[in-house]
């Protein structure tokens, strides 16, 4: 089969798509025949050794994913042969970009059946965090008030969408440009971030999620009431006392509670880019700063009968890449 490899870290010029054998699953496993996998920050991480969880190279890239399962492992009782999933791979966050890649068991779920396989790549790992920043660490509830810094990115939009869909009130930071997707996403309090002293505009908040860190999460903490949370996914930086920072946890119960929301409309996903799996190296350097859409960045591995959700709901796969099994 085919996978994007790195064999030694670096810049995005050490991927590499190359034949490998297909791995088997094991205890508490399933092999997932993979029809598309997500590009992400942590890829980059990854690939440039600055990553605390990955193990060393040679390895395979990429945790988000979305395909049918190919086979089972001993324990698993959940999944069988032929289901539609979606999820994460491994905690070490790598496997994902091949065209069979091996998935805990308790970190997939059964694909949204109101996603395409793009969709469903594009989602587990940032929809996991917004909602874990909003509901699990922030605990805002109906008729607070949240500022979400960085709002127009893949996880703030994730946050501002599951935020408004509860009744709670969003003060949006984002850049001028988003003023149109924050708007249609519901948002009615939007703070242009390059603005001159944005940060006396913003009212108290109950909670701040902060997705950019920097100069701009340290502006917009006076605006934190007494008592109220800030939660990162970014660290950067010495973080404000009180500050939780945290990692994305991909189970099976969130990514359901994530499939309920997108079954009935209330979250939707954006893709970005999106690049047949040869050109996986360039989807790095677009991590890198290469031009790209907004919204995740998704490599189509894709097999024929993998697209046929996509091909229903009328996105038809642009460059499958056929499987090469060893």
């Amino acid at each position: 089969m085919k996978a994007a490899r790195i064999h030694s870290f670096g810049p995005p010029d050490v991927v590499v798509v190359e034949d490998v054998p297909v791995p088997s699953p094991g205890p508490g496993e399933i092999l997932v025949r993979v029809a598309a996998a997500g590009v992400a920050p942590w890829d980059a991480l990854i690939r440039e050794g600055n990553s605390k969880v990955s193990p060393q190279p040679p390895l395979t890239l990429g945790s988000d994913l979305s395909g049918v399962v190919e086979k089972v492992g001993p324990g698993v009782a959940d999944f069988a042969s032929g289901d539609e999933v979606y999820g994460v791979t491994n905690p070490q966050f790598c496997g994902a970009q091949a065209e069979f890649a091996v998935a805990t068991a308790g970190m997939v779920a059964h694909k949204p059946q109101s996603l395409n396989y793009l969709e469903a790549a594009s989602a587990p790992v940032i929809a996991v965090t917004a909602w874990q920043m909003l509901f699990e660490y922030a605990q805002a509830t109906r008729g607070q008030t949240v500022m979400i810094v960085g709002a127009a990115g893949n996880v703030g939009a994730y946050a501002v969408q599951m935020a408004v869909g509860t009744g709670i009130h969003v003060v949006a930071i984002a850049r001028f440009d988003d003023e149109d997707l924050l708007r249609s996403l519901g948002v009615k309090s939007i703070v242009d971030s390059s603005k001159p002293a944005f940060e006396q505009d913003p009212p108290q908040v109950d909670s701040i999620l902060d997705t950019v860190g920097g100069s701009t999460l340290q502006r917009c903490v006076a605006r934190l009431k007494p008592g109220g949370k800030l939660v990162t996914s970014v660290s950067t930086q010495p973080l404000p006392a009180g500050a939780i920072f945290f990692y994305a946890e991909v189970t099976t119960a969130r990514l359901r509670t994530l499939t309920t929301l997108f079954d009935a409309g209330r979250i939707t996903a954006r893709v970005g880019s999106i690049l047949p799996f040869s050109e996986a190296r360039r989807a790095q350097a677009m991590l890198a700063g290469a031009p790209h859409k907004s919204g995740k960045i998704v490599l189509e591995i894709g097999h024929p009968q993998q697209h046929r959700s996509a091909q229903q709901s009328g996105s038809t796969p642009t460059n499958p890449v056929h499987p090469t099994v060893h």
